[in-house]
This record gives C-alpha cells, structure tokens and sequence, in this order.
C-alpha cells in the first residue's frame, strides 16, 4: 500500500458527559482516549484540512486521524476542548445553528441522554479563533430525507451561511443528520461542500465519496484496547465485524 493510500479513521463524538447514552463519553474517558492518541504520535486535524490534504494527493501517515463533534454541545467548550489543547489536537464540530445556544431539542435523542446545553456564539467564535473547525448539521437537525428538496437545500445551505455570516470564514464541511439522506441530499453536499460526514462505519481511504465520507462512531471504540490497535489491520477487520452485524440488525 502506497502512503498516499493510507485509510484515515474519522472519529464521531457527540457529548461529552456522565449520563452514560449512546452518543455520550465520559470526560475520563475521553481524556484517556486522547492522551493514548498524543502519547501514540498522532496528528489530529480537521476535516476541512484532511479534505485538502486528499485532494492535493498528498503523502498521508497512518498517525493521521480526524476528530468530529456532532450537534454542538456546550460540554464541548467545557469538557472536551481543554483537553484538546493539552495535545494541540484541531477538531470539526457540526452545528445545529437555529438552535445554538439553546438545547438539543430534537426528536430521536437517547432517552438516556438528558436535555443538554448547546454552543453559543460566543463560545463558538472564541473557539473558531483557537482553531476549531464548524461545519454545518443543517438549521433544526432535521431528517433530510422526509423534506422536499428545496427544504433540505435550504436546511443545509442556510445553516452554512448562518456559520459563515457570524464567523466570517468559509464553512467547507458538513454531516447529515442521523447519517440520513437521499440523492437529492447528496447532491447538495457534492456541490457546496468540501467533505461531507455519513454514518457509514470505515476509515477513509484514497478513493473517497466526498458527500459520504466514512466515520467511526466512538460507541465502537468504548475499549480503550481498540485505540492501541486504530493503524492494524486487526482494527479493521474489527470494523468490518461491526459492519457484518450492523446488516443483520
């Protein structure tokens, strides 16, 4: 395998908390996965950067590894970016923009997931000035695939430039809510967005779907052994397990 053809794992996360749901990890947790990814070499980088980095064909390590935040929690700013900054890690996170500030106040959280706290704009600009990276989860975190095209197109097009108009920088990337969408939805994120987040469980490799990029959902990855092995080729026949029982589900 060329270096150039060296898949990239693009972790997800989501809260940051004790409540223990499917989309929370600990602080703990958390602090202990990115000390094992600093103390393990890695570099972590955006997903607007690793977008470029792909499409200018450049050499890629196998200690390269993208961070992702999805909804825009506030425990971001509390939890999760000081421990960032400890390891100079970058990160994306994907906003809910009609509802920063507010609470995730969607349909289809954990139940176990208690009613959490958003970014503000505040936050959010003081964090795009110590180099995070927002990137669209369209204007309500709506389901792309029950809107006509013209409400999806508005959905993810209008949260962009509601980033873009606060922070005055370019909004290149962007995640479908609940991994959900259709051609229609496709079709707007190939043509105004850099790279695009799927649920779809892999790394990403050389030869990537830039409106359906591949992640890796940290629910995967609660064993802190599974860090050790991210660059094996073990890690990825792991992945392909989880794949196998995702179908029969």
């Amino acid at each position: 395998m060329k270096v150039t053809d060296m898949p990239v794992p693009i972790l997800t996360y989501h809260s940051i908390d004790e409540s223990g749901s499917t989309i929370s990890t600990s602080p703990q947790i958390f602090r202990r996965q990115m000390r094992h990814l600093g103390q393990a070499g890695y570099r972590a980088i955006t997903l607007g950067e690793f977008a470029e980095i792909r499409n200018r064909g450049e050499a890629v390590s196998n200690k390269l590894v993208v961070l992702t935040f999805d909804d825009g929690f506030r425990n971001f700013y509390t939890y999760a970016y000081p421990i960032l900054a400890e390891h100079n890690f970058k990160a994306t996170v994907f906003l809910v923009t009609d509802m920063c500030g507010q609470h995730n106040d969607w349909p289809g959280n954990p139940r176990d997931l208690p009613r959490s706290e958003l970014l503000d704009w505040d936050e959010i600009r003081e964090l795009s000035e110590a180099g995070i990276e927002f990137g669209s989860h369209t204007r309500t975190h709506a389901d792309l695939t029950r809107l006509n095209p013209n409400e999806a197109r508005n959905e993810m097009i209008d949260s962009a430039k509601q980033i873009s108009d606060r922070l005055g920088r370019e909004v290149s990337t962007f995640a479908y809510p609940y991994g959900r969408m259709n051609r229609e939805a496709r079709r707007v994120a190939f043509d105004n967005f850099a790279a695009s987040c799927s649920t779809n469980l892999g790394k990403v490799g050389s030869r990537f779907d830039k409106a359906a990029l591949n992640r890796i959902d940290t629910y995967y990855l609660s064993n802190e052994r599974l860090f050790e092995l991210m660059p094996t080729a073990a890690f990825d026949n792991y992945l392909r397990l989880r794949n196998a029982m995702r179908r029969v589900r």
